[in-house]
């Protein structure tokens, strides 16, 4: 990896370099090296110095190294890094209508979501998104979110009830899991384990391959495969530097995108499925909610939230959204 010298101004990190080059990408993202996100955008960087000749390079800086994923948002809507990638539920402060993807069960599996992401749902999220000022270069996964906790099986609906869990620092997150009777807490990322760990809270709610990555099964008794959300993964580059490629370069960043975006599907779908392996290899007890509890899940959850999602999106993105989810 090809690294710029960095500086720090206040709490944030800014690459120390006058102006963006066009034949320079510079992308910074919060995974570690071992998560699908960072090998997938190392397949972005070979592919595409490659195919370019040369003319193209590309600078990776992982593991949160330029700040949260909202600083670095924040840093590609200003121009000072390229591209950045963040889960949907972090980046709804940047753009509104994210949220419409706060909704729970809203898909039946990875294909569907896949598919009207992919098509005219993304669509729509990608023409808010521009409005921003940011690109939308495809739509990578962390995949459905279950749970990991210390208290007991997830395996009815009153089960959530009381459980202490961590909660993104979200609103209206928070507001539909205390429909069900849990007790969201807001955590940052790092502080999940160290929580787990000292009781803080019963357990957390994740993409199956952070279980792993974040070691939270050593600190856990079970996992309950309740589905409950499914979560994409951003991948967003500041628009006016992509207008500002020539055509040729255009066409071959969103030709290398979309192959680097296949290509993160299939490592987390891999990731995900090693992990179950893993989770019970380390004796922790699986369980999956049943669908009548799953169903009552979502339905209370989203009743819950509607009004608010519809109030942060407006009426017109949430009805157009939703018919393309229905189609």
């Amino acid at each position: 990896m090809k690294f710029a010298p960095l500086v720090t101004l206040g709490a944030s990190l800014v690459l120390a370099v006058p102006a963006l080059a066009d034949t320079t990408i510079r992308i910074g993202h919060a995974t570690p090296e071992s998560s699908p996100i960072h090998q997938a955008l190392a397949y972005f960087e070979s592919e595409l110095e490659a195919r370019s000749n040369g003319g193209i390079e590309v600078e990776i800086y992982p593991g949160g190294q330029l700040g949260s994923v909202k600083e670095m948002t924040e840093l590609v809507q200003s121009g000072n890094i390229t591209m950045t990638t963040g889960a949907s539920v972090h980046l709804s402060a940047a753009v509104d209508q994210l949220a419409v993807l706060d909704q729970f069960l809203l898909f039946q599996d990875e294909e569907e979501a896949r598919s009207l992401l992919d098509g005219d749902a993304g669509a729509a999220i990608s023409a808010a998104m521009e409005t921003r000022g940011l690109k939308n270069m495809g739509f990578m996964e962390l995949g459905f979110r279950s749970f990991t906790n210390s208290r007991a099986p997830l395996d009815s609906f009153d089960a959530f009830k009381g459980l202490r869990m961590r909660s993104a620092d979200n609103p209206i997150a928070i507001k539909a899991w205390r429909s069900v009777g849990a007790v969201p807490v807001p955590l940052a990322w790092g502080e999940i384990y160290s929580s787990l760990q000292q009781g803080l809270i019963d357990g957390q709610e994740s993409a199956l391959s952070s279980m792993t990555i974040e070691r939270f099964f050593e600190v856990q008794d079970y996992v309950s495969l309740t589905g409950h959300i499914y979560w994409p993964e951003l991948w967003m580059a500041n628009l006016d530097w992509f207008e500002s490629l020539e055509e040729a370069d255009k066409n071959l960043v969103e030709e290398v995108a979309r192959e680097t975006v296949a290509r993160q599907r299939d490592l987390t779908a891999a990731a995900n499925a090693a992990t179950l392996e893993k989770l019970k290899e380390a004796g922790l007890k699986v369980n999956e909610l049943p669908a009548a509890d799953k169903k009552r899940l979502g339905e209370v959850m989203n009743a819950a939230i509607e009004a608010d999602i519809r109030a942060k999106v407006g009426d017109d993105f949430y009805d157009t959204f939703m018919a393309a989810v229905a189609k």
